[in-house]
């Protein structure tokens, strides 16, 4: 099976994934901003959570949601950003391997934009990722985050790829990168990083894959 263009996850596929002390740390950071001490469980409903969780924790606290957000996205795009130039985040040797595909790359990630694009200026892969998504800095982004399609979607126009040809494919390591590409109309690889060793896939992939060397037969 050939593809026109295959789209890659950011987070635990082209890197390693961010620690959840980073990202801890970068929603108490967010919230100092407004004399804000959250509980640990406030704290996790901002990393973990979905809009409602969100929305929630910032009605407990008397901070406005609309506000707080593009605070927090700041905190947490600059948070990455210390842990790709200190070593704490590294990209997979396997990356490489895309150089040597014949068809047009992206990424569409749910982390933000600044990020998305910290990486592929950090690591010299604007040639080949000129398509890139990220999430916004808005809470509408939020909800527009896989398991949506929204931003593959984007990313399938941008390349001028027709989801009904199936020339497109998506790469993740989790379910909802799974029901993104399935909702979007493509066909979907499973990449079992280390990190996924024991992880349940309750929604069934195109294909499963150990490494992104493994793609080249694919494209």
């Amino acid at each position: 099976m050939g593809y026109d263009a295959i789209i890659l996850d950011n987070e635990g596929v082209l890197t390693e994934r961010t620690s959840s002390e980073v990202w801890r740390a970068a929603a108490r950071a967010a919230f100092a901003a407004f004399d804000v001490d959250p509980t640990t469980e406030g704290i996790d409903s901002v990393v973990h959570g979905g809009l409602g969780r969100i929305r929630r924790v910032c009605d407990v606290h008397g901070v406005p949601a609309e506000t707080f957000w593009p605070r927090h996205e700041a905190c947490a795009a600059a948070a990455q950003r210390e842990a790709l130039e200190t070593g704490r985040k590294s990209l997979y040797d396997d990356v490489d391997a895309l150089f040597d595909l014949d068809c047009d790359l992206a990424i569409v990630s749910n982390t933000q934009q600044r990020t998305v694009d910290h990486v592929v200026e950090a690591y010299d892969l604007a040639e080949r990722f000129a398509v890139r998504y990220g999430r916004e800095p808005t809470l509408d982004a939020v909800r527009l985050t896989k398991s949506s399609p929204h931003y593959l979607e984007r990313a399938l126009a941008d390349l001028g790829v027709d989801s009904r040809d199936g020339t497109a494919l998506y790469v993740g390591d989790s379910n909802v990168d799974v029901l993104a590409a399935r909702r979007a109309g493509i066909d979907s690889a499973f990449v079992r990083r280390p990190h996924r060793a024991d992880y349940d896939l309750t929604a069934e992939p195109t294909y499963e894959i150990d490494s992104l060397d493994d793609l080249a037969p694919l494209a």
